[in-house]
C-alpha cells in the first residue's frame, strides 16, 4: 500500500492509494491533524507512515463487509473533492463527536445497518439534547454515505430513507423596526464595526458577504456594488471567489446615503496604509481594522452583540440586520420578487417564508382594507 503527503488548506493530508474488490485503485484523503504552518513536515511524514501501516493491517477494501465507519471514511474522501473545506470540516466534527461514538461499539458492517439503527441514532441524539435541525445535519452524512453504497450496489436499499427524522420547528428570525434601526445607526459613529453594520443593514448582506466585500467589487463611477466574494470559517478561515448560490451573486446600486461614508472609509484606509508602511496589511477588504487586517467572522458576531448591549438595544443576531432590511422593504410595499433579487435568495418562496411574518404594515393594511369593505354590515 502506498501513499503521499499533500497540503489542503493549512493541514497536511495523507493520500492513501487502496484497491477495491475489482482491483481498481482509488485515493483516500486522511487528515493528519498537523498544520502546514511551521517546520512540521517531518512530523507529518511520520504520521503518514503510521496511517499506511494501519491501513495495511486493516486491509480496507470496498465491499459490503467493510465496517460502516470505514465506509464513511471512504465517502468522506470522495466528498473532499466535492464540497468546500468548511463544509468538510463540519462533516468531520459531526462524525467525530456524534456518529463514531454511537456506531463504533456496535461494530456494524455496511450491509448490517438497518433503518432501526438509524432511528435509534436519531432518538438518542434527540434525547441527549440535540436539536431537530442539528440531527438533520447529521443525517446528511448518514444519507449521503449510505446512498453512495447503494449506488455501488453494496447494499440493497438506503436505510436512512426508511427512518423518520424528528420534526424541526422553523426558526422565526427577528428584525428591527425602522425606529430601532435609526437608533442603532445613531450610536455607532465611533465603532470599529460600523462599516459591517452599514453593509448588513442597508444592503442586506450576509456575514460572509460583508467580510468578503472588496474595494474592487465597488464601482463608484457606475454606482454599483457586486456581491461575488465570501469569507467563512468553521475551523479554517476560507475566502471564496463565489457566493452561497448563483442567485447570491448580484449587483446592487450604491445607496446614496452610504456613498460618502464608503468613499471616506476608502480614503481613511489609504491614509493608514501610507502612515503604517510595511506594517499595514494589504487585503483590499472593506471591513478591516485600522492596520488593514480584515475582520474575522467570530469577532464580527460577538462584537455586534456587545455593541447592542452597550447601547441597551434589543438583542438580535448580526444576520438579522439582513432580516431587518428585508422586512423594511416588504413593509414599504416592495414586491417579494424585488426583495428576492436584492437579498439574493434563490427562490421567491424563501423571501416570503422568511419575511412574510415580519410584514406588520402589510397585515395592518390588509386588516384596514377588509374592515372598510365590510363595515356597513356592522351598522
Amino acid at each position: 500500500m502506498t501513499g503521499s503527503l499533500q497540503k489542503k488548506g493549512n493541514t497536511y493530508y495523507a493520500v492513501v492509494r487502496i484497491s477495491d474488490e475489482t482491483g481498481k485503485e482509488r485515493q483516500k484523503w486522511i487528515s493528519t491533524g498537523i498544520s502546514t504552518i511551521g517546520n512540521n513536515k517531518r512530523q507529518a511524514n511520520t504520521k503518514l507512515r503510521e496511517i499506511l501501516v494501519d491501513f495495511e493491517q486493516k486491509k480496507i477494501t470496498y465491499s459490503a463487509d467493510i465496517l460502516f465507519l470505514d465506509w464513511i471514511d471512504i465517502w468522506m474522501e470522495q466528498k473532499a473533492n466535492e464540497v468546500r473545506l468548511n463544509t468538510l470540516e463540519c462533516y468531520q466534527m459531526y462524525i467525530q463527536t456524534h456518529i463514531i461514538p454511537f456506531f463504533k461499539p456496535l461494530k456494524l458492517n455496511l450491509q448490517e445497518i438497518t433503518a432501526q439503527h438509524i432511528q435509534d441514532y436519531y432518538n438518542k441524539k434527540l434525547k441527549a439534547g440535540q436539536s431537530a435541525s442539528s440531527i438533520r445535519k447529521h443525517s446528511v452524512i448518514l444519507r449521503g454515505s449510505l446512498g453512495e453504497a447503494l449506488k455501488k450496489n453494496l447494499i440493497p436499499y438506503n436505510p436512512v430513507e426508511r427512518a423518520s427524522l424528528p420534526t424541526s420547528e422553523r426558526y422565526i428570525g427577528k428584525a428591527y423596526s425602522a425606529e430601532q434601526a435609526h437608533q442603532l445607526l445613531s450610536v455607532i459613529g465611533d465603532e470599529q464595526l460600523k462599516p459591517a453594520i452599514i453593509l448588513g443593514l442597508f444592503y442586506g448582506l450576509r456575514r460572509s458577504e460583508v467580510l468578503g466585500l472588496r474595494w474592487r467589487d465597488i464601482d463608484f463611477n457606475a454606482n454599483t456594488v457586486t456581491i461575488r466574494n465570501t469569507v467563512v470559517r468553521f475551523k479554517t478561515l476560507i475566502e471564496h471567489e463565489r457566493t452561497k448560490s448563483r442567485s447570491s451573486k448580484r449587483t446592487l446600486y450604491i445607496i446614496p446615503e452610504t456613498r460618502d461614508y464608503l468613499l471616506g472609509l476608502l480614503h481613511r484606509q489609504k491614509v493608514n496604509r501610507q502612515l503604517m508602511g510595511s506594517a499595514y496589511i494589504v487585503s483590499d477588504r472593506v471591513c478591516t481594522w485600522d492596520n488593514g487586517e480584515p475582520f474575522k467572522p467570530d469577532y464580527l458576531s460577538q462584537r455586534f452583540v456587545s455593541i447592542l448591549a452597550k447601547y441597551d438595544l434589543p438583542k438580535i443576531r448580526f444576520h438579522e440586520l439582513r432580516h431587518t432590511a428585508g422586512s423594511l422593504l416588504l413593509n414599504k410595499g416592495l414586491s417579494a420578487k424585488q426583495i428576492q433579487e436584492y437579498l439574493g435568495h434563490e427562490q421567491v418562496s424563501t423571501t416570503l417564508d422568511i419575511y412574510g411574518h415580519l410584514s406588520i404594515e402589510g397585515k395592518r393594511e390588509a386588516a384596514c382594507t377588509i374592515g372598510k369593505l365590510l363595515k356597513n354590515g356592522l351598522l
